[in-house]
């Protein structure tokens, strides 16, 4: 995650909501039908519109906070170069004692400069990493606490990515009897095994096969990220489809027996999964940098946003009217794995392995860059020192895949857990301290009121702040409760 700010290239605000769309239409969309069929289709979708909702409040709160960091470091910039030149002038003269700092929480000292005269310039078109502004507006503390959920989630982000993709390949190469559960255990002719030892053993190849990526350096390329878009497209359209062409033949539930399911104990486990499904706040400075036209990028938000709930809420919908409860799995895809088109069944069952298995050695080789700053490992990049951090970022998620097979449970406690930080808390508390540093600089600059900034969040009430905090803990202390005596 880096600490510098960068101007980088253009796009359309097409290309921009795209990309968007893209980024939060991830791994937690395949874990959502299960889910919500289990909770029931009233609950489910008053669920997913709330969090839906509070997750777009919170993804304003990042782009104001980059928008006023970028400010504030033009702010630093000018008060520097206004001191170069008055010390070459008067060399001889004493600085005048700072005025005294304001206690802010969370933030690091401001040093204030008489000498500043400048605007604040609120800018989106530089590249302003979440770690940025962690430290631009955090303390100590503060920093040890982002860091800390960061890794938190990116150890759970790897941990479902290594139980999801061995899962996968595991229902394709030995296929699970229809008669059983989903906890079940069945034998595996064909490998000499039976299925538990057999997902094992793809967890271990999978482990050999994409880790060592996580100790060197691993390039994007263009064709493998079209080539995953129109994939992940394509899985979901095809997934939507076949749900309605059963439907329509006779194969699905009725109005009534889909209304009359309802269980609000399986809500918490679900909130944990729309939070990580909805996922997209520590990749926002990436995406929204290079649009051309700044002034639509909240368009552009609310818009994705929009888009990514009706997605959600029709797929969700579809499985449920199409499916029992108890018959969708929790990665949605397993249920094509005996579709009786060939093609389709194993294009779906695979969906998971190739769009998942290029994103792993990224995630991991942030995870790794992530353990070396809060370690302060040294900042040259030998072998040693890479290979030790690397081993670190994937050796604990593999484990974890070892002792469970469950996607939905990760992705619920990941998402109720680390993702409510990095989606819920973190922005709240990113835009809480920039304000008290802009009513600190309104002082130092003796303006008539705070500087406003352009791209602030529409929910700027200290109310809409509260009403994250309540709500963020009542999440936790709900589903803590309910995983802890259910």
């Amino acid at each position: 995650m880096a600490g510098e700010s960068n101007h980088i290239g253009s796009y359309t605000p097409t290309t921009g909501f795209v990309f968007l769309f893209n980024l939060i239409v991830g791994t937690g969309a395949l874990t959502i039908p299960h889910a919500f069929a289990q909770v029931g289709i009233l609950y489910g979708t008053a669920a997913l519109f709330l969090l839906s909702v509070v997750s777009y409040i919170s993804g304003t709160y990042v782009i104001e906070a980059i928008a006023g960091v970028n400010a504030l470091h033009s702010l630093s910039k000018t008060s520097a170069v206004t001191n170069k030149r008055a010390e070459g002038m008067t060399e001889n003269i004493t600085s005048v004692e700072e005025g005294s700092s304001e206690a802010v929480p969370f933030l690091v000292h401001t040093e204030a400069d008489e000498e500043y005269v400048s605007g604040l310039h609120f800018d989106l078109s530089k590249k302003l990493e979440m770690a940025a502004i962690a430290h631009e507006l955090f303390s100590a503390r503060g920093l040890m606490a982002f860091y800390a959920c960061v890794i938190a989630y990116l150890y759970g982000d790897l941990a479902i990515y290594a139980v999801a993709i061995p899962k996968s390949l595991r229902e394709v190469i030995c296929p699970r009897p229809s008669s059983l559960l989903a906890e079940s255990v069945w034998d595996c002719p064909g490998v000499h095994m039976n299925s538990a030892v057999l997902y094992r053993v793809l967890v271990a190849l999978f482990g050999c096969m994409l880790g060592p990526f996580a100790m060197g350096h691993m390039q994007k390329t263009a064709f493998i990220q079209i080539a995953t878009t129109v994939m992940r497209q394509l899985s979901f359209a095809l997934m939507i489809i076949l749900a309605c062409v059963g439907i329509a033949q006779g194969q699905g539930r009725s109005v009534s027996d889909v209304v009359a399911h309802e269980n609000i104990s399986f809500l918490p486990n679900f909130f944990g999964i729309c939070i990580y499904s909805f996922m997209c706040h520590h990749s926002l400075p990436g995406i929204i940098a290079p649009v051309s036209k700044k002034r639509s990028v909240g368009f552009i938000f609310a818009a994705a946003f929009i888009a990514v709930f009706v997605l959600y809420n029709v797929l969700s919908s579809s499985a449920t009217f199409r499916y029992q409860p108890g018959e969708i799995q929790d990665v949605y895809t397993l249920n094509f794995v005996k579709y009786p088109n060939a093609f389709i069944a194993y294009f779906l069952s695979l969906f998971p392995v190739f769009t998942l298995s290029t994103s792993f050695p990224i995630i991991a080789i942030t995870l790794r860059e992530n353990l070396r700053t809060l370690f302060h490992a040294n900042t040259s990049r030998n072998v040693s020192d890479l290979t030790l951090f690397g081993l670190l970022a994937i050796a604990p998620p593999l484990v974890v895949a070892l002792c469970t097979e469950d996607v939905g449970m990760l992705v619920g406690i990941t998402g109720a857990y680390a993702g409510l930080g990095i989606q819920w808390i973190i922005p709240a508390c990113f835009v809480y301290c920039l304000r008290q540093r802009l009513v600190v600089v309104q002082g130092q600059l003796k303006l008539q009121g705070t500087p406003r900034n352009p791209y602030a969040s529409s929910f700027s009430g200290f109310g809409w702040l509260a009403f994250l905090a309540v709500l963020s803990g009542a999440s936790l202390i709900l589903i803590t409760y309910t995983r802890v005596f259910h």
